[in-house]
């Protein structure tokens, strides 16, 4: 965790930044596609009372995902993502503390659809839309693993931000409604970044979730052990991201490196991310 930062630094890597997030909404027959890989590897959890907690193991967390947005009317876009999860877990090497079978699970996560709504335009800009993820996951009870949180989220937010030729920022809030008795949650988020090539963006971004614990959604021993989709997520991360256009608002790469700061019941790791997308 104290190498965060620097590690964070370290690893900046060309690639490129699509405003995925924001109040920006594309315009009418406008759209982005971007197939995406994020990777999370970690032998520790950090455990419902926010401390790190080893787990004797090696796991690995890979997503592989195909995320759109398209704009169909003046003022409004639709967006979407669909997950696909590689999980994996090695042999313990303390049977004691960690008695869970090693093993390795594939399958959808959580497909979403969302809608965004342009409210305010100019040199500030606000937006309002709502992301809805469905209950579209795969379990193993016994490994403790999951490609996905077992029930609905619904989650109005929204979106302020502003941005020019060389600079853009933005800050969003939203709240998430969770159901199979998941807690809901306050989601707050913002980027800022800066243009140091005409074909180079770097940025960087804060990320929070503070669960209003109000579900009885239990987290087994089992998949406190992985870290995987559990009730009462908290996290706090931040991390640094990279857009390079191979082809002027055409085509390009993306890339981040996320870590945590703190949390609650999720993965003690970084997350590695790149994706290649077109725009048209």
């Amino acid at each position: 965790m104290r190498h965060f930062l620097l590690t964070s630094l370290l690893l900046l890597t060309l690639s490129t930044l699509s405003m995925a997030g924001g109040p920006w909404v594309r315009g009418y027959r406008k759209g982005f596609l971007q197939i995406g890989y994020s990777g999370l590897y970690y032998n520790a959890v950090y455990g419902s009372a926010g401390a790190e907690q080893a787990v004797f193991r090696n796991t690995s967390d890979v997503t592989l995902q195909l995320y759109a947005e398209y704009g169909f009317a003046k003022g409004w876009e639709v967006r979407g993502v669909l997950p696909y999860k590689l999980l994996s877990t090695g042999t313990s090497t303390n049977l004691s503390a960690n008695p869970v079978a090693a093993g390795t699970l594939s399958g959808v996560g959580n497909i979403g659809l969302g809608v965004k709504r342009a409210l305010l335009e100019g040199a500030v800009k606000l937006s309002v839309g709502v992301d809805a993820l469905a209950n579209t996951f795969t379990n193993n009870d016994r490994l403790g693993l999951r490609t996905g949180y077992e029930g609905w989220t619904v989650m109005p937010y929204l979106s302020l931000g502003s941005g020019g030729q060389r600079t853009y920022y933005y800050a969003e809030a939203g709240y998430g409604f969770m159901t199979q008795n998941y807690s809901n949650f306050l989601k707050l988020n913002g980027e800022f970044g800066y243009k140091v090539h005409p074909r180079l963006w770097l940025a960087g971004t804060l990320d929070f979730r503070l669960p209003a614990k109000n579900g009885p959604f239990f987290n087994t021993e089992a998949y406190q052990f992985s870290g995987t989709y559990l009730n009462n997520q908290m996290y706090l991360g931040a991390g640094v991201k990279a857009a390079y256009d191979i082809v002027p608002d055409r085509f390009g790469l993306t890339a981040s490196v996320i870590g945590a700061l703190a949390g609650e019941n999720v993965p003690y790791a970084r997350s590695y991310n790149a994706g290649v997308f077109i725009k048209w």
